[in-house]
């Protein structure tokens, strides 16, 4: 199983319910599943998507950000990942946000910078297309 996760830190009020990606990556393969967490959620939601993310092969991450937006529970979840490295496959930053930028870069080539959707939607279906290891 391949996870895409999308984080949220905007702030609320400007976040969408409708998360487009996520039904896009979504509906991709049998095998690929949706979640999205914002700063702002309850830290038991966060830890089930820390157990889903142990739980899945390889993990995509969208991160839609303001650079004034604090990271909350987010942060739990990015040291997580950044502690299991070899689960992403790619982290994609749409916005700006210089202190998660810095915790990133160590992923080298894994993380970019992307606003446009369209030009995200190419990575995405490169991920879907990944084949299990096993």
């Amino acid at each position: 199983m391949k996870l895409f996760l999308q984080l949220e830190l905007i702030p609320w009020q400007k976040a969408d319910f409708e998360k487009p990606l996520v039904n896009f990556a979504s509906g991709l393969s049998d095998d690929l599943i949706g979640a999205e967490l914002d700063n702002q959620s309850d830290g038991s939601i966060a830890d089930l998507v820390i157990r889903l993310c142990d739980q899945v092969e390889s993990v995509f991450v969208l991160v839609r950000a303001n650079p004034n937006e604090p990271l909350g529970v987010t942060l739990k979840l990015i040291q997580h990942l950044l502690r299991k490295e070899e689960k992403i496959y790619k982290v994609v930053l749409a916005g700006n946000h210089v202190s998660l930028e810095r915790m990133l870069l160590v992923l080298n080539e894994r993380f970019v910078r992307e606003n446009d959707p369209e030009k995200i939607k190419p990575a995405i279906q490169a991920f879907a297309q990944l084949k299990p290891d096993k």
